[in-house]
């Protein structure tokens, strides 16, 4: 998408041109947020196939003094995130996040925007969110629905005809916050992969479930209706042992009106992790949410073992119920000890065998062919 300007005047007299960018943002790059681990796939444009992420820039005098983000899915547009909010220090109270914020959400309206998600822990920034129509979410989540789709809760996620499942992709962030932040189902666990409960917010949570399950560690699916809307997303990792590579722990969340298609889910999670040569899925699930033990057992999990008082009440302690699917007896070792923090190498122990056999009668400076390490 090209580049569009515009200016306006501020109360204090300056002129704010401000410019939606969309990736690559070569030189802004540097000027702008993002998450540091994610920062370089962001802002050069890697996932600008699945995802739509403009930031919205003000300069006064050629100078960057205000900028921020909107994530959205490229193909429905329909849900975002504002992110990495910032205005210089020196142009405080000037108008200059009220302005950028007006543009972004015309932007966004302008593409059949019907809701936003975002989040904050200053109270300041808490009073202009709120001019601008957004209102407390979960935890410290806030979110604006727009004029013509105040329905938006009780129908975004409802039944729309039957659902698939495919792989998640990066557009698929803003859709993920909407699932995860809506208060049903009223799980008090809502992603143990990422220490998510019922009142948390959720958002960058999807970028470590799809970091995390990268290079054979795991995977993250969707449930998907006709309309694009995620109304479901499993997600495992590999637990991070040589001992236990053959087992990943699995999580996630399926919204009331997909309960029935829950199984399916799964089953395709299972069938990935089979393929990854993982042997044995673990869940853990708070023993008060029978809803989701139901879907789970009949999904072919089992319940192994209770952990008495592991989470906090609002009134009580509560238990948390591990469920174990056995998806292959066969699992292959994919990675050896070295390839684990201080684990043995390769090297190493050929090293060891080769002195045990009396082919080696001395220990050499420096394994053969390995460089020596600082």
């Amino acid at each position: 998408m090209p580049e569009t300007t515009s200016a306006i005047t501020l109360k204090t007299g300056e002129r704010l041109v401000i410019k939606t960018l969309h990736p690559p943002l070569d030189e802004y790059a540097a000027r702008v947020g993002c998450w540091s681990a994610f920062r370089e796939e962001f802002l050069d444009g890697r996932m600008s196939d699945t995802l739509l992420t403009p930031y919205f820039v003000g300069e006064i005098d050629g100078e960057v003094v205000g900028s921020m983000g909107c994530y959205t899915p490229r193909d429905t547009r329909d849900v975002g995130l504002v992110e990495f909010v910032a205005t210089a220090d020196e142009h405080r109270r000037k108008g200059i996040a009220s302005a950028l914020l007006g543009r972004l959400i015309g932007w966004f309206s302008a593409g059949g925007g019907k809701a936003l998600f975002l989040c904050t822990s200053n109270p300041i920034a808490g009073s202009l969110y709120e001019k601008h129509g957004f209102w407390y979410n979960v935890g410290d989540g806030m979110k604006y629905i727009a004029p013509d789709s105040q329905d938006f809760d009780e129908t975004y996620l409802a039944f729309d005809g039957k659902a698939r499942v495919r792989d998640a992709t990066w557009g698929d962030l803003p859709r993920a916050s909407v699932l995860y932040n809506h208060p049903k189902p009223d799980w008090t666990i809502k992603d143990s992969l990422t220490q998510s409960f019922r009142s948390t917010r959720f958002e960058r949570h999807f970028l470590d479930l799809m970091k995390g399950a990268e290079d054979c560690k795991g995977a993250v699916a969707v449930l998907e209706t006709p309309r694009r809307r995620v109304v479901g997303l499993a997600a495992f990792h590999r637990v991070d042992s040589y001992y236990e590579q053959h087992v990943a722990t699995l999580s996630f969340r399926v919204c009331p009106g997909y309960f029935a298609q829950a199984t399916e889910l799964l089953d395709a999670a299972a069938r990935s992790a089979g393929k990854l040569s993982i042997g044995v899925l673990q869940l853990f699930v708070a023993a008060a949410d029978t809803s989701q033990q139901e879907i789970v057992e009949a999904a072919g999990f089992s319940r192994e073992a209770r952990l008495r008082n592991r989470l906090r009440g609002e009134d009580d302690w509560e238990d948390i119920l591990i469920y174990v699917r056995h998806v292959s007896d066969g699992a292959a070792t994919l990675w050896e000890t070295g390839d684990y923090y201080a684990g043995r190498n390769r090297w190493q122990r050929e090293r060891i065998a080769s002195r045990a056999s009396g082919a080696v009668r001395s220990h050499p400076k420096h394994p053969p062919n390995h460089p020596v390490s600082e």
